[in-house]
């Protein structure tokens, strides 16, 4: 096949809407999870603007959280918290059994594990070549 070329999306490219319908009819086929659904959650002030956000993809039962962000100006006042207890109850009402997380900053993990999310292991040398760790929480749900 002669002409075939590879090459990074660009913004506006329907290539998106076009994977994830090949995907899609993937799982059809397969009677698997093959696409990861994103999701966004956005927290914001009284007069409506954003000031914080998570992205997280859901796939197979599994919610992975992406990025969790606040403003610098409003962080230390618990949105962070508040944003990650409001990934875990979107993760359960889309029918997530476990969540998890990638991160190389523990100073939360006392909070964390007092909210039920353990450390499952640390990859030394990984993004930026530091130790990152992943963190994980198994929801209790009904067996289907």
């Amino acid at each position: 096949m002669s002409g075939l070329t590879i090459r990074e999306m660009e913004r506006g490219e329907d290539f998106a809407e076009w994977f994830t319908d090949l995907l899609q009819r993937e799982e059809e086929r397969m009677g698997e999870p093959k696409a990861l659904a994103e999701h966004y959650l956005v927290l914001t002030n009284e007069i409506g603007d954003w000031i914080g956000g998570v992205r997280y993809g859901l796939r197979g039962g599994v919610a992975q959280l992406l990025d969790i962000a606040v403003e610098p100006e409003f962080r230390h006042q618990g949105h962070g918290r508040r944003l990650l207890q409001a990934f875990e109850s979107r993760a359960l009402e889309l029918g997530a059994h476990v969540a998890e997380f990638w991160t190389e900053d523990l100073r939360a993990e006392p909070m964390l594990l007092s909210s039920g999310w353990h450390r499952l292991f640390a990859r030394p040398d990984y993004v930026g070549r530091r130790t990152w760790y992943l963190m994980e929480k198994k929801f209790e749900t009904e067996t289907r």
